[in-house]
């Protein structure tokens, strides 16, 4: 009897081995657990900018994170780069730091200390064959613009000591249902601010930010166009005193939104590295061009330029102009006539005909000046001599 107890005791135990085991392993194989948020935890020092503050993560406003004490709790952050910011309601007074956040570890952030900024305000829509109607939940970027400070270089040293560079500061705010944007609490200073949709042309302006101001950039986004080139043509006709006739020698043109770019080598002569196609010393080695210096009209516009193509019309009037393809604007100026201009699309291997009527200026005869005469009680004729 005692021999058989123990059998059914140790059969008993050979059962429930596998599911003592299972019950172990979480039920998900023995795989890692998926990475848990984690707390991004900090305190807003309003000592010197009192006042009631909201706690933004990524641009995003957290409900509930920052407490009466002053201090904040994030939680449920992923592991990654992130941008903690406290901004005053309504106001303009902020704190803004980067943050790093590792799995399995909650992140402290050093003291947020306001101060006074000022805002980017702006509506995002979008032009199509729907009309035109606003963006909601499109993210907005302002990054400064700033100087990058170089070290003087060692004789025969021709790079910095320090590269790359630190990344600028960059702020960010999301569109509201009708297209309304606000980035709040930045420094005063000069940005680039950037929308970036799918399917659309990306938008961007520059603006200047003083301290308690608000600077304004709103956007109108169109559909995105196909690289290459696409061709113009037409004829341009004027009109004087009832009768249209063809000008010759007008001149047309296309400004076009597509940046000038430079080729040839992408560093300067004697600064490259050797064995890299296409930066040699001496460019011309492998069939390339030298690289074009800027448009001469620019002054003292920085990258990236947008220059004007143009091309004048024959003695019929006509003309044909190429142009990169993308958005732009076209104008046509002939002496003695009003200038026109227009918005055109130009699209890849397409040719589109535009034709223009220009108006004469209207010309007001001015009589001629009387004759000075000479005479008694009359003003002296002033010379050069006096």
């Amino acid at each position: 009897m005692r021999s058989l107890l123990t059998l059914l005791v140790v059969l008993a135990l050979v059962v429930s081995i596998p599911v003592l085991a299972g019950c172990g392993s979480g039920g998900n194989g023995g795989a890692d657990p998926e990475p848990q948020g984690n707390a991004i935890t900090g305190k807003i020092d309003t000592s010197g900018a009192p006042g009631s503050y909201d706690v933004l993560l990524d641009g995003v406003p957290v409900p509930g994170a920052a407490r009466a004490d002053g201090s904040f709790v994030i939680e449920g952050v992923p592991p990654g780069d992130h941008r903690v910011a406290a901004i005053e309601r309504g106001g303009n007074s902020g704190a803004y730091v980067s943050v790093v956040v590792v799995d399995g570890r909650d992140a402290i952030t050093p003291d947020l200390r306001p101060e006074l900024g000022g805002q980017i305000v702006g509506i995002v829509t979008v032009v199509d064959d729907d009309g035109i109607r606003p963006l909601a939940g499109v993210e907005v970027i302002a990054v400064a613009s700033g100087e990058i400070a170089m070290a003087q270089p060692t004789p025969g040293e021709t790079r910095p000591e320090t590269y790359p560079p630190p990344p600028l500061a960059e702020f960010s705010a999301f569109t509201e249902d009708d297209g309304s944007y606000r980035i709040r609490a930045i420094p005063p200073g000069d940005y680039t601010v950037t929308v970036a949709v799918p399917d659309y042309r990306e938008g961007w302006q520059w603006v200047w930010v003083g301290e308690g101001q608000t600077a304004a950039a709103d956007f109108r986004l169109r559909p995105a166009v196909d690289p290459g080139v696409g061709t113009v043509q037409g004829r341009v006709m004027g009109v004087h005193d009832g009768l249209a006739e063809p000008i010759e020698g007008a001149t047309v043109t296309i400004f076009s939104d597509v940046p000038w770019e430079p080729i040839g080598p992408i560093c300067p002569p004697g600064d490259c590295v050797d064995g890299d196609p296409g930066e040699s010393e001496d460019s011309s080695a492998n069939g390339k061009p030298e690289a074009p210096d800027p448009p001469l009209d620019m002054g003292m516009l920085n990258p990236p330029w947008f220059p004007g193509v143009s091309t004048l019309t024959d003695s019929n009037g006509r003309y044909s102009l190429n142009a990169p393809a993308g958005y732009a604007s076209i104008e046509v100026w002939a002496q003695h006539h009003e200038p026109v201009w227009d918005e055109i699309a130009m699209e890849a291997d397409q040719t589109q005909t535009r034709n223009f009527t220009l108006n004469r200026w209207q010309e007001f005869p001015y009589p001629e000046p009387p004759p000075h005469e000479v005479g008694p009680g009359s003003p002296p004729i002033e010379t050069e001599e006096g």
